[in-house]
C-alpha cells in the first residue's frame, strides 16, 4: 500500500518537474525576450502616433502637443522625430501661439537636410507665418532668390502690404508662371489687376482740403477723418458763441477771438499737411480688402508630412 502511494507520488511530481522546465523553457534566449518586447513596445509606439493624429484632426490641440510630447520623451532617437516636431508646430500654429509655432518650425529644419521635403514645408510655414505677422523684412530675407512658387508668392504679398506696386506685380507675375492650378492662377491674376488699379484710385488734393476746411471740420470731412471733424467743429462752435455774445472786457473778447483764430487756421493747415498720411491709409484699406478675399490664405496647401498614423 504504501509502496503504491510512493510510486503515485513519484509520478505526479515527475509531471509537475517537466511542466515547470517546459514553461521556463518558452523563452529559450535573451534574444526572443528582447525580440517580445520589441514587438509590446512596438504596439505601444503605433497606438501613441494614432493618438497623435486623432486628437489633432478632431481639433484638440492643447492635447495633441501634449501626446506628441509623450513620444518625443519615450522614443527621442525615433526616424520620425522630424515630422512629430511638425505636428507640435502645426498643432501650435492652429492655436495662434506663433512664438512657439516657429521655433518648433525650426527644429524640423534643425533635424533634417535643406533637400527635404520636410524641411521645405517647414520653411514655406515659417515664412507664411512672417507673413502673417508683418514682419516683411523676414519674408524677403527667407525668399530671396527663391524660385520656389510658395516662396514667391509670399514675397509679392509682402511687398504688395507695403504698398510696393512694381515689385508685388512683378512677384505675383513669375509665381502665374509656375502654378499650374488654374484657380491660383486665377487669384494671382487678380492680384496683378489690384496693382495696378491701386495706382489709379483719386488721390486727394490738399487745395480741396483746404477749401473744405473753411467750414469748421469740413477739411477732415474730406479726408474721412470723422471724429477730429466733430471735435473741430464743436470747439470752433464753442468759440465763435463766445465772440459773438461775450462781453466788451479784454479777457471775454480777445482771447476767445485769438483762440479761435488759432484753432480755425490750425484745422485748415493741418488737414492739407495730412493729405499724403491720408492717401497712404486710403491705399492701405484697398490692399486689405483685396487680401481679404485674395489674400495668402490661397498658397498654404503645400504639400507637408503625412500622418504619423500607422496602419
Amino acid at each position: 500500500m504504501i509502496l503504491k502511494h510512493s510510486k503515485s507520488f513519484i509520478f505526479l511530481s515527475l509531471c509537475l518537474s517537466l511542466s515547470t522546465t517546459q514553461a521556463q523553457t518558452t523563452y529559450k534566449t535573451v534574444a526572443d525576450l528582447e525580440e517580445e518586447w520589441k514587438k509590446y513596445t512596438s504596439f505601444q509606439k503605433v497606438e501613441l502616433l494614432n493618438f497623435c493624429d486623432y486628437l489633432f484632426e478632431e481639433g484638440h490641440y492643447e492635447r495633441s502637443v501634449l501626446a506628441c510630447f509623450r513620444f518625443l520623451f519615450l522614443y527621442p532617437e525615433d526616424e520620425l522625430i522630424p515630422i512629430v516636431y511638425y505636428r507640435v508646430a502645426r498643432s501650435y500654429e492652429r492655436l495662434a501661439n506663433f512664438k512657439l509655432a516657429m521655433e518648433y518650425y525650426q527644429r524640423v529644419q534643425a533635424e533634417v537636410k535643406s533637400n527635404t521635403s520636410e524641411y521645405t514645408a517647414a520653411q514655406h510655414r515659417l515664412t507664411s507665418l512672417y507673413l502673417l505677422q508683418g514682419d516683411y523684412e523676414l519674408v524677403h530675407s527667407m525668399t530671396e532668390n527663391s524660385e520656389d512658387p510658395y516662396q514667391i508668392v509670399f514675397d509679392a504679398y509682402a511687398a504688395f502690404s507695403e504698398l510696393m506696386w512694381d515689385e508685388a506685380k512683378s512677384g505675383f507675375g513669375r509665381a502665374r508662371k509656375r502654378f499650374k492650378d488654374k484657380e491660383k492662377r486665377k487669384v494671382l491674376a487678380t492680384m496683378m489687376r489690384a496693382c495696378d488699379s491701386v495706382v489709379k484710385l483719386p488721390q486727394r488734393n490738399p487745395l480741396y482740403a483746404g477749401l473744405f476746411g473753411i467750414f469748421p471740420g469740413g477739411g477732415r470731412i474730406y479726408l474721412q477723418d470723422y471724429v477730429p471733424a466733430a471735435a473741430t467743429f464743436v470747439a470752433t462752435t464753442g468759440l465763435i458763441i463766445q465772440v459773438v455774445v461775450g462781453g466788451v472786457t479784454f479777457f471775454s473778447s480777445w482771447i476767445p477771438a485769438t483762440s479761435l483764430a488759432l484753432l480755425y487756421g490750425s484745422s485748415i493747415w493741418g488737414t492739407m499737411r495730412d493729405i499724403d498720411f491720408s492717401n497712404r491709409q486710403r491705399a492701405i484699406r484697398y490692399t486689405q480688402r483685396v487680401q481679404a478675399k485674395y489674400g495668402s490664405q490661397h498658397f498654404v496647401d503645400f504639400p507637408e508630412p503625412g500622418s504619423l498614423s500607422v496602419k
